[in-house]
């Protein structure tokens, strides 16, 4: 509104005085009469000429307000005081506390509608290029984690390989003893925890071989590590091939899927079942991003949804999924569903 109203003043401030200037060149009269009469007629000619101009800033004000607002809030007032002046610089020249030229005010008129246009479109970009290398880096990172563990995972195989064949005849010599107290040893020492390891990085990445966007699959693998790491139970439920819709941009699920499961997490570990449960997969047209969560709460309130991303707070039943209504909000075809009962939180997010 704050934008709008500038951009109206300003331009009545150029236009305003080209219309009169005009009339009293034509007819000069009548320009009196003219003027005080059909004050309405200017007033239309100019909200005519407005409209174009606001309609193709439109989208620089819609992400600027979704997202400059979020990031930036002392830039926005400090704007927004700086189009407040506008009004009142269109209202002092009417009824003037301080006398304005009329050269003075057009000027004055038309350097606001550059400045409000530059200010909208530079800050719009400068917070979309920066989520953009955020959302990038983030994937480099996840990338470079997944890629660390498929060869850290290699590395154990080879090691195992190698070593085996001494175990099984350490093994076999234990046994040709009769000594069981030998093989229990070794079985404890060698092989139980070689095996648990591979189990535990091995089962994951089979979880995730269905899905196919890389990226995804990097940063699903990263958290559930984490979350492993923080000793939680996590289950990862792939069934099918699953790729991410192409309405959505990938870097934005990416962000979806980050925000859910460091919520996820963040709540799990402070409960006393400490569980997390991910899943993918398609349902008729629609796509489902599923992830469900233990909490130290029997059933957390879901109306608590404001406030910058810090998770799920068992103190202060907060979820703050604010970033990620942001992120919703460019997308009116995907449904985001929450219910918390019996000490767990389930989001799901469909993608229609």
């Amino acid at each position: 509104m704050l934008f709008d109203i500038g951009i109206f003043y300003s331009v009545t401030a150029v236009l305003g005085l080209i219309i009169v200037a005009s009339v009293q060149s034509i007819t000069p009269t009548y320009a009196t009469p003219i003027l005080n009469y059909g004050g309405p007629i200017v007033y239309l000619i100019e909200i005519i000429i407005t409209m174009p101009i606001i309609k193709k800033i439109q989208p620089a004000l819609n992400y600027y307000s979704k997202t400059v607002l979020v990031q930036a809030p002392v830039l926005v007032w400090l704007f927004n005081l700086f189009l407040f002046f506008r009004i009142f610089l269109g209202i002092n020249y009417v009824n003037p506390i301080i006398k304005v030229s009329a050269p003075v005010h057009m000027l004055n008129g038309l350097l606001y509608v550059i400045i409000i246009i530059l200010f909208t479109q530079v800050t719009a970009k400068f917070y979309r290029y920066k989520n953009l290398t955020i959302s990038q880096t983030a994937e480099l990172t996840n990338l470079q984690s997944y890629t660390s563990h498929i060869e850290t995972m290699y590395d154990d195989l080879r090691r195992f390989r190698h070593d085996y064949k001494n175990v099984l005849l350490s093994l076999e010599g234990a046994v040709s003893s009769g000594d069981i107290k030998e093989v229990q040893d070794i079985f404890q020492r060698v092989v139980k925890p070689t095996n648990t390891n591979l189990d535990d990085q091995t089962a994951v990445l089979s979880h995730l071989e269905n899905i196919e966007n890389i990226e995804i699959k990097s940063l699903v693998y990263n958290k559930v590590m984490t979350a492993i790491n923080d000793h939680i139970d996590v289950s990862i439920e792939v069934v099918e091939p699953f790729k991410i819709s192409p309405k959505v941009k990938i870097t934005d699920a990416v962000r979806i899927i980050a925000i859910l499961f460091d919520n996820a997490i963040n709540a799990a570990k402070k409960a006393s079942t400490k569980e997390i449960n991910f899943s993918l997969f398609t349902k008729g047209s629609a796509q489902y991003i599923v992830i469900r969560n233990s909490t130290v709460e029997e059933k957390v309130d879901l109306h608590m949804l404001d406030g910058n991303f810090k998770g799920i707070s068992s103190g202060k039943h907060s979820l703050g999924l604010r970033n990620l209504r942001i992120i919703l909000a460019s997308y009116p075809f995907i449904q985001h569903n929450s219910q918390s009962e019996n000490h767990s939180v389930t989001q799901e997010i469909i993608i229609h």
